[in-house]
């Protein structure tokens, strides 16, 4: 479907997004630089450190075309994107490619030597996952103020956040553009890039609708990896308890950041292993990746009844998500069984009955666009008939009109031998 839906063009940082009607506006041309990539007035660019254009710039007058190669700062600040408990992202346009791009910093108020490495680890993290569906840094550089930045692509588009809040609002035209099928290629998307993090050694620890952005393109992007870590924790070069990796752990805020003892990440979306402070797997980043598809799907985080930070950590370790006779949402149809049944199977709290790696959950996914449905209550049964004489009647035609034929007929005579009896 073509056109785009209303909404901001929002980066978000540590689930703390800016709705369309809460985005500052540009700044004017006189306003104080951000970043640093500004000049004083009366003062050279390349003078005060400042980042400078190296492209030609061509010159245009009545008379003839020119080149105009005199330096200009590099980035030009557009609009503020984000801002969470240790850092911030702003949306620049970049004067020498002439494209939007956005930069990620920490906050002044928590830079901490040990912070800073967190920073240095978080994109070096990035830069060594080069992957379609995870959002790729283009460079890095310190201010005239000597504060850290990254460069990184521009996603023009929704955080799950936001297309999860249009849904449950009833949206029309979200409802028209995200149906169950299109939720599931956008979760199949997230997989990819978390299996693939995995793989080179990596857990995200911190997946949840504000850190994944789906593109007017249709393009999946998993942000923020501020979190990550290495599997092995003796490759991991920065300790924990660093204050500026802490967020704020107010009562009220469901979705919060925050660090008690050694619990780091965002309560409602961790795994009961990471909110009890113990060691980490891949299994702990299924269980937020399938809390993530369950609100997907309901329209309805299964702790939404918390209010408090210690309410939620209590309910991930001991509150079941409900799965049969769940309340449906009045703007959709009820929610495809098998995909709850999926959802239910990565929501263990023993990550032992969890799927055991992103893999095994890709290649389930992957199935059931086969038609291959674990049949595990009548409904599902019922799916999976129905698919496998739809895929026999593409294949086969005629043989399915023969099987319809000979039900009839089964059919027919066992009424009359009844009868007849």
């Amino acid at each position: 479907m073509s056109g785009k839906p209303p909404s901001a063009h929002t980066l978000p940082l540590d689930g703390q997004p800016f709705d369309a009607e809460e985005t500052p506006a540009a700044p004017p041309e006189d306003a104080e630089p951000r970043l640093g990539f500004g000049a004083a007035p009366g003062s050279a660019p390349e003078q005060l450190g400042i980042r400078v254009t190296v492209l030609p710039r061509p010159e245009v007058s009545a008379a003839q075309a020119a080149i105009d190669d005199g330096p200009v700062p590099r980035f030009r600040l557009d609009r503020r994107l984000g801002k969470g408990g240790i850092g911030e992202v702003e949306a620049y346009i970049d004067n020498d490619i002439g494209r939007l791009v956005a930069l990620k910093r920490l906050r002044p108020d928590v830079i901490t030597d040990q912070g800073l490495l967190r920073f240095a680890e978080e994109i070096r993290t990035v830069g060594k996952l080069e992957h379609p569906n995870i959002v790729p840094v283009h460079d890095v550089g310190v201010d005239e103020l000597g504060r850290h930045y990254f460069v990184m692509k521009f996603v023009d588009g929704q955080t799950l956040g936001e297309i999860i809040k249009r849904l449950r609002q009833g949206d029309a035209f979200t409802h028209q553009r995200f149906g169950f099928e299109e939720r599931v290629r956008i979760f199949r998307a997230v997989l990819a890039a978390v299996d693939f993090a995995h793989q080179a050694g990596f857990l995200h620890r911190d997946i949840k609708p504000p850190n994944i952005m789906v593109g007017f393109h249709g393009e999946v992007i998993v942000l923020d990896w501020g979190l990550a870590r290495p599997l092995d924790s003796s490759q991991d070069p920065v300790a924990e308890g660093d204050p500026s990796t802490r967020g704020a752990a107010t009562s009220g805020a469901r979705s919060v950041e925050t660090t008690l003892g050694q619990v780091v990440g965002t309560p409602s979306y961790m795994s009961p292993e990471q909110a009890r402070a113990e060691p980490l797997d891949e299994r702990s980043d299924v269980y937020s990746l399938c809390v993530v598809l369950y609100e997907l799907l309901t329209l309805k985080h299964y702790l939404a009844a918390c209010s408090s930070t210690q309410e939620v950590l209590d309910g991930v370790v001991k509150t079941e998500p409900v799965y049969l006779g769940i309340e449906r949402n009045p703007a959709q149809p009820t929610v495809p069984m098998d995909l709850l049944w999926f959802a239910r199977k990565g929501l263990q709290k023993d990550k032992r009955r969890r799927y055991q790696t992103v893999r095994e959950m890709i290649e389930r996914l992957d199935a059931r666009a086969e038609g291959v449905i674990p049949i595990q209550c009548h409904v599902t049964a019922t799916m999976r008939f129905t698919r496998a004489l739809g895929k026999l009647g593409s294949r086969h035609p005629v043989a399915l009109l023969v099987g319809y034929a000979l039900a009839v007929i089964a059919a027919v005579v066992g009424l009359v031998g009844w009868a007849s009896g």
